[in-house]
């Protein structure tokens, strides 16, 4: 039976990086018995060059979804270069990672996933300049679908039609969906999906 549900500014939670470099604004987790997350959605933001916190036995997918954009170097390898609201970019969570933001702070979105029990994707969403852009179909176990700027449309597969306002979350449980993005409008969805 699918869930929806809504999640504002106020349900976030502020939570210190692992390596003590700055701080993450987490938009959904969910628990696991044994002290670790099945998986999280979160927003950081990075203002000079550091290390990632290391997350060992997770995925992760990583999107910059404001300023310009960030080189990563992960595990020694030569640096990838990500713009803002590029396809997400993904790399196992125990690799030694550097970020370097190219012009000036930015902000990213991260989906962390338990590799042993998940799998999943983070799309960026936006639509080109004055236009409205095909509808993004997703789903998944979990699908929390994240408006940063302006209303997003979502579209459940029994055909319940909502809104998400910039700084709002949906978090759907067991449903297809159609995310609609008007024109000036920009969003995320994170799906998941279990192993």
């Amino acid at each position: 039976m699918p869930s929806i549900t809504r999640l504002t500014p106020a349900d976030h939670r502020r939570v210190p990086w692992k390596n003590g470099g700055g701080v993450t604004t987490e938009l959904a987790v969910e628990p696991m018995p044994d002290g670790r997350f099945l998986w999280r959605v979160s927003i950081a933001d990075v203002v000079e060059p550091g290390p990632f916190s290391a997350f060992p036995g997770y995925d992760r997918l990583i999107a910059v979804v404001e300023g310009d954009g960030m080189r990563l170097s992960v595990d020694g390898a030569p640096p990838v270069e990500r713009r803002r609201l590029d396809p997400a970019f993904a790399f196992p969570g125990e690799a030694p990672v550097w970020c370097e933001p190219t012009a000036g702070p930015i902000r990213d979105v991260n989906l962390m996933l338990d590799r042993a029990s998940a799998t999943g994707a983070l799309t960026p969403l936006t639509a080109p300049a004055g236009l409205r852009a095909d509808g993004h179909r997703a789903i998944g176990e979990v699908v929390l679908v994240h408006a940063l700027a302006g209303t997003l449309t979502v579209t459940a597969d029994g055909g319940e039609v909502l809104s998400v306002p910039a700084g709002h979350s949906l978090l759907l449980r067991d449903a297809a969906v159609l995310v609609e993005v008007p024109a000036a409008a920009e969003g995320v969805c994170a799906e998941v999906r279990l192993r």
